[in-house]
């Protein structure tokens, strides 16, 4: 039985947008947290997917989702001052078996920002911040991987690409905060592609 385009364009449709719901509104109660890895990693590694897909729809919801996943882990457990709750427990055990996961959905949204035109920057730019909140080395790696991959005469313009996307933005996910760093990444963004 073949499935038409149009059902499995609803069925994306209904099921990241139940994802959105789901770590948006329940994280703290999420079921999601309390899975083994690598069943939470495949439902994460579904939303980095989302993200990379053409409808801008379902790749804002993925956005969604995954900032307030990044979001709960900072306020939880980079920046947490309480001992941590069972569900941030459990993320923080998920995030150690597989460290590579928050890098890669990282790369992820900045390979979409540079060279992709998405129409939902704005949706983007807040998983980016709450990600590179959680650890300023995971940021200065992707940083040093992107100029790496660039061309020698353009890694130095590209370079300061990269130190005004933090200027003025503190460590905290504050709405002020996340618009001035939105700001500063439509600024990076056009910068970084003008040759």
């Amino acid at each position: 039985m073949q499935l038409s385009k149009s059902f499995l364009s609803k069925l994306s449709k209904a099921y990241y947008g139940y994802m959105e719901v789901l770590f948006n509104n329940h994280i703290t109660i999420n079921s999601v947290l309390n899975l083994d890895t690598s069943t939470f990693v495949h439902i994460v590694t579904s939303l980095e997917s989302g993200l990379k897909g053409l409808d801008t729809g379902i790749s804002t919801q993925c956005a969604s989702a995954i900032d307030s996943l990044a979001a709960f882990y900072f306020n939880n457990i980079t920046a947490g001052d309480n001992p941590p709750s069972p569900a941030a427990l459990n993320l923080a055990r998920h995030i150690g078996e597989l460290p590579s996961l928050f890098p890669q959905i990282l790369k992820s949204l900045f390979e979409i920002i540079i060279f992709e035109d998405a129409g939902n920057q704005w949706s983007l730019s807040r998983p980016i911040l709450s990600l590179i909140m959680i650890s300023e080395q995971m940021f200065s790696d992707l940083r040093a991987q992107i100029l790496a991959s660039q061309p020698i005469d353009q890694q130095q313009r590209l370079s300061q690409c990269f130190d005004k996307l933090m200027t003025d933005v503190t460590r905290s996910l504050e709405p002020k905060n996340r618009d001035r760093f939105t700001q500063n990444l439509t600024t990076f963004r056009h910068d970084f592609r003008a040759k």
